[in-house]
């Protein structure tokens, strides 16, 4: 490698990770600069002067604000503060993980765009208060793991526009969008899931379907992924309800034993008449 390429990583890799930082950490450290993406790790880095990008491949995590950025390649550009990742990208805060097929995020403006085959995973972890309920051990801790978080909930998409600021944190699914929870599934032209409010509104021919069976049509709807309930706008149901296992046990009725035809009384033979006489 000439001094020329040498030089041009490292103004590359300065750049992309200090970004016009005025202060050292510690000796060989970082610079800090919380408003700026930094490069936590790529494999490999080509930087192109011309272009003012550089391309990160093999195991890449650009971190930024809460989120971290995964993905096995990216373009990013130095001057709009941006990054355009493939090769299973996935954009991960502590409570929310959205995959798809490519991630092209604007770090200066705290968005987000992922399109293709679009999945959220989101599961919050609970409050303090509900730690201390019923169930949990002398100490206050939850006597199992799952009871650290409430129910999960998974949107699957074609589009999302993820807002990460901290004073939004906003997720907008576009395009066949379904939302699942463990008791129910929902089906909407749009959804904005608010992670501050903890809220999924839905809108454009919703349909709500209940592990019950139940159906429920509506132009609008709200869930609330905490407390979880739904409201609903203008609706239009079809009652379906399966009663549950016990239920259907107690309703059978026991098909009654067949039993045997009776047996019938066969006519005795015909005894023939003494010799001799006459009739």
């Amino acid at each position: 490698m000439n001094l020329k390429r040498l030089s041009a990583l490292t103004v590359a890799l300065l750049i992309a990770t200090v970004a016009g930082a005025q202060e050292i950490e510690e000796l060989g450290g970082i610079p800090a600069d919380e408003d700026r993406a930094v490069i936590e790790w790529a494999d490999s880095l080509e930087y192109d002067p011309d272009e003012d990008t550089s391309t990160l491949s093999g195991n890449v995590v650009i971190a930024h604000q809460d989120i971290k950025l995964y993905c096995d390649r990216a373009v990013y550009d130095h001057e709009q503060e941006s990054a355009v990742a493939t090769g299973n990208p996935r954009v991960v805060n502590p409570e929310t993980t959205i995959t798809g097929e490519i991630i092209e995020a604007h770090f200066q403006d705290e968005v987000a765009t992922i399109v293709g085959k679009v999945t959220v995973v989101t599961q919050r972890k609970q409050e303090k208060e509900a730690e201390q309920q019923e169930g949990t051990s002398e100490d206050g801790e939850p006597e199992k793991l799952e009871d650290y978080w409430e129910k999960k909930t998974t949107i699957t998409c074609d589009k999302i526009v993820y807002e990460y600021a901290e004073d939004v944190k906003r997720a907008t699914a576009t395009g066949r969008v379904k939302a699942v929870q463990e008791d129910k599934t929902v089906y909407a032209d749009k959804a904005v899931y608010e992670e501050l409010k903890d809220l999924i509104t839905l809108t454009g021919n919703v349909r709500v379907l209940t592990d019950k069976g139940d159906e429920f049509r509506s132009p609008k709807a709200v869930i609330s992924v905490e407390e979880d309930w739904v409201r609903m706008e203008q609706v239009r149901g079809v009652g379906t309800r399966r009663p549950d296992e016990d239920e259907e046990a107690s309703d059978e009725v026991p098909a009654a034993e067949e039993q045997p035809p009776p047996e019938q009384e066969q006519p005795a033979p015909e005894q023939p008449s003494p010799e001799g006489e006459e009739g």
